[in-house]
């Protein structure tokens, strides 16, 4: 890694701060925000769960998502416990798998799409504030569009990637919530670190949100 310069740290702020402002919205809690240093050359954090943050410039730690035990179990069985869909697709195709995903409640189902926009707003706050067209792609260069992806699997519609996609890109469309991030940035530039107080910065939850299907 080459050392931060300013217009680096101020993207990732921007990169961070779409994740934080775009969890809040969906319901999931953020913990912490966190930005290395200008002029750093590594950066490294610990974070809740015990492991160590490398290899980012920022950070945006967030609840967790949390799956019925007995999907959980179901996965175990099988062979493949990954809690955040990641390496079993195939698994998920069979219909012993479509039916344990079927079976989540609207309830959860909503907070998966609520947890795939906000690792994707992070990317897509970052492309709308360096003057790129908004461009989500598992195979590309963010990880957390992957991660995404991975959580679809998770959801029955085949769709739901291609929704949560459009559904970023729109929310962060609106003044009121490119206002938020930007507000949001402009703190964790300053202070490096975003705890207390953080949640007096980001916006209130939306009521049935993010809903399901197009955003369009």
């Amino acid at each position: 890694m080459n050392r931060l310069t300013p217009a680096q740290r101020r993207a990732t702020c921007i990169h961070e701060a779409g994740h934080a402002v775009a969890f809040a919205l969906g319901g999931v809690s953020v913990h912490r925000l966190a930005v290395a240093d200008e002029g750093a050359e590594a950066w490294r954090t610990d974070i809740r769960n015990g492991r160590m943050c490398t290899g980012l410039w920022g950070l945006c730690e967030k609840a967790n998502l949390v799956l019925p035990r007995q999907f959980l179990r179901w996965l175990m069985n099988e062979g493949c416990l990954h809690p955040d869909g990641r390496g079993h697709p195939q698994l998920l195709q069979r219909p012993e798998g479509r039916a344990q995903v079927e079976g989540f409640s609207a309830r959860l189902q909503r907070e998966i799409r609520a947890q795939m926009v906000g690792l994707m707003a992070g990317p897509a706050a970052e492309q709308i504030f360096t003057g790129k067209a908004v461009r989500l792609c598992p195979a590309g260069e963010f990880d957390e569009v992957r991660q995404a992806e991975d959580l679809s699997w998770l959801l029955a519609a085949r769709d739901a990637f291609a929704d949560a996609v459009a559904l970023t890109a729109h929310t962060l469309s609106q003044p009121e919530v490119w206002a938020a991030v930007e507000s949001v940035a402009v703190e964790l530039e300053r202070a490096g670190t975003l705890t207390r107080g953080l949640r007096g910065l980001l916006p209130a939850a939306l009521p049935d949100w993010p809903p399901g299907g197009s955003a369009a």
